[in-house]
């Protein structure tokens, strides 16, 4: 006896995916931004009116309100100087008054000369400042992006598989001897 098995034959294709993108377009228009600007000034104040006085720099009206003063103050003692020297004169009882009179008259003391600094103190000057205002403000226009695309190619081929006989089966018998009974 003979046999021979069968065998089958498959033959398979692979799939292929094959894509293809086209470039996309891109414009981007941008305007122009807009900046507006308003400015304040600074302010500086300086006043020295007090500094000024101090150092003998007065104005006319103040000058003269300061001479003013200073007579007024000059005469109330001329005139207490005189009422005391007065007073002494009337009581010449006690002693004689006139050579002590005299002599104060004559006698005027040194004047004291003191060293200073003008002006006197840094508080005589008056600073106000007031600082620059500054506004800025932007017109911004935003941007516009156009974009255009280009649809992608697509091509697919499926996975394929072929299925074929390649060699078939088969028995073959034969009797040993020469003898073959086929009815049993």
């Amino acid at each position: 006896m003979r046999q021979t098995y069968a065998a089958i034959q498959m033959t398979s294709n692979r799939p292929v995916l094959e894509m293809r993108q086209g470039r996309a377009d891109l414009s981007i228009t941008q305007g122009k931004a807009e900046m507006t600007q308003q400015t304040t000034a600074g302010t500086l104040e300086i006043d020295s009116s007090v500094a000024r006085s101090e150092s003998n720099l007065k104005g006319a009206f103040e000058l003269g309100h300061y001479l003013a003063q200073k007579g007024e103050q000059g005469a109330r003692e001329a005139a207490m100087n005189i009422a005391r020297d007065g007073d002494r004169l009337m009581r010449i009882e006690n002693g004689n008054p006139i050579p002590s009179i005299a002599a104060e008259k004559v006698n005027d003391p040194y004047p004291i000369v003191e060293m200073g600094y003008m002006p006197k103190s840094l508080d005589r000057v008056k600073l106000t400042y007031t600082p620059a205002d500054v506004k800025i403000e932007w017109n911004v226009t935003p941007p516009q992006i156009d974009v255009s695309l280009t649809p992608t190619d697509i091509s697919f081929t499926p996975w394929t598989t072929e299925i074929s006989l390649r060699q078939e089966a088969s028995l073959e018998m034969w009797p040993v001897g020469g003898m073959y009974d086929e009815t049993r």
